[in-house]
């Protein structure tokens, strides 16, 4: 299930493209099946390639200003993007249990509660009866 943890700290089962399967996820190595912009990600060549750390949670410059500028800081006004401004309880959460457990909870947090599919980011829309709930806030 640590598949499923990008190296930003969000959950990989709710972002569009993992669950449209234009993406296998940020620790997938497949070339050939993942999004083209996933491999100049500076967030992710930071921590995964330059640093070798599960999550940047785990370094201790974190959250740094590239952490802070592409994700947790942006869009402050705008509820799609809530997901990103939870980053830092989420590395809180991480430190606090393990990588497996904080995914099993992310699975569970991003799962409809009417029909147990998948939630996605940006519109909180369940990917099967279209139902809007943002496990974030709710």
């Amino acid at each position: 299930m640590t598949e499923m943890i990008t190296y930003c700290g969000l959950y990989c089962g709710a972002c569009p493209s993992y669950q449209k399967g234009t993406c296998l996820g940020c620790r997938s190595e497949d070339r050939k099946q993942n999004r083209k912009s996933k491999w100049g990600c500076k967030i992710r060549i930071c921590c995964n390639e330059e640093k070798n750390l599960n999550h940047c949670g785990l370094c201790e410059e974190s959250p740094c200003d590239l952490l802070n500028k592409r994700l947790i800081n942006s869009h402050k006004k705008d509820p799609k993007y809530n997901y990103r401004h939870q980053i830092p309880e989420n590395f809180r959460r991480l430190l606090e249990i393990d990588m497996v457990k904080w995914s099993k909870e992310q699975e569970k947090l991003w799962s409809c509660p009417e029909c147990g599919s998948p939630l996605v980011f940006y519109n909180y829309k369940c990917i099967k009866c279209e139902k809007i709930y943002d496990p974030q806030t709710n």
